[in-house]
Order: C-alpha cells, then sequence, then structure tokens
C-alpha cells in the first residue's frame, strides 16, 4: 500500500502496473493555505520499486504536484519531485514504514522542499511526517497523518482519508 507526500508519506511503492486513488481532507496550520483543503492523489507503479504520483489539491490556494519514489528496500523510499502551491517548488522526501499487524503500520521520514518565490530567496521548510495506515480491506485503506513543520517556514498539516489500490 502506498500513497505519497506532501502527505500519505508511507515507505512503500506501488508494484508494476498498478493503481491508486486517494480522497484526503487537510487542515494546514499556517503556510501558504491556512485551514480546510481537499487532495486527490494517484498513483501508478511504473517498475517494479518506482512509482508515479500526481496530487491535486483545492483550498485558499490550489497544488498540483508530481513525483516519482524510489524503494530503497522493502519498507523505506525515496521521493523526488516538483510542485506549485502558490510558488514553484521541489520535493525531497525520506520515508520508512514499520508493520505493526498484518493490516496496519506505521511511518515516519523527513519531508522537505526547496519553494523558489518570486523574491528569488530559496526557501526550505523541513516536515517530520508521522502516520499511520490501516487495511481496511484487500484494495482499500485508511491514511491519518500529521506533518509536523521543524523549521520557521515549515507549517503543520493534519489529515486523513482513504486510498482504493487497483
Amino acid at each position: 500500500m502506498h500513497m505519497n507526500a506532501q502527505m500519505f508519506n508511507t515507505g512503500t511503492t506501488l508494484k508494476r502496473n498498478s493503481f491508486s486513488l486517494g480522497l484526503e481532507p487537510v487542515i494546514f496550520i499556517g503556510g501558504p493555505s491556512d485551514g480546510f483543503n481537499m487532495f486527490f492523489h494517484g498513483g501508478y507503479g511504473l517498475t517494479s520499486g518506482i512509482d508515479l504520483g500526481l496530487k491535486f489539491g483545492a483550498g485558499n490556494t490550489t497544488y498540483f504536484g508530481a513525483d516519482v519514489e524510489w524503494a530503497l528496500g522493502r519498507r523505506a523510499s525515496l521521493t523526488t519531485g516538483v510542485h506549485d502551491f502558490g510558488n514553484f517548488g521541489l520535493d525531497l522526501a525520506f520515508n520508512i514504514t514499520f508493520p505493526l499487524t498484518s493490516s496496519a503500520r506505521i511511518f515516519t521520514g523527513l519531508d522537505m522542499d526547496f519553494i523558489f518565490p518570486e523574491n528569488n530567496d530559496v526557501v526550505v521548510p523541513v516536515w517530520l511526517p508521522i502516520g499511520v495506515e490501516i487495511g481496511l480491506r484487500k484494495n482499500l485503506a485508511f491514511i491519518l497523518e500529521a506533518e509536523v513543520g521543524l523549521n520557521n517556514p515549515a507549517w503543520h498539516v493534519i489529515g486523513g482519508g482513504v486510498v482504493f489500490y487497483f
């Protein structure tokens, strides 16, 4: 099971030729879109250990993003991507998953963006994602996650939603 950064930072990638679709309401505390937002996530397993993610967020500010996630073993991954959230940004995240039961796992890692605002001063917010993924059925999971801002330009994010796997 898997979705991708900015939210849904699990450490596993999608299997080859498989799809995922997710719906996630989030609350941003500070940042470019303070308050309630709705995110739509999509993923596709390109090959074994590499997947492509697309996401769209609607709220006070529109979010468009794409990323590639690279498996670093069975339970860890590196995510690289781009987004526009009021300003263009590059994404980099390390994710790791720890199984609790056969259908539940916790995940964490480190998530950072390189944001390029119009004034040309690069901003680098850094987050600590902490979450849980609970498999409800074979092709359905619930994910609850918080992204804790670790430095001054980072904001906090709390979200949870469902992911369908095909």
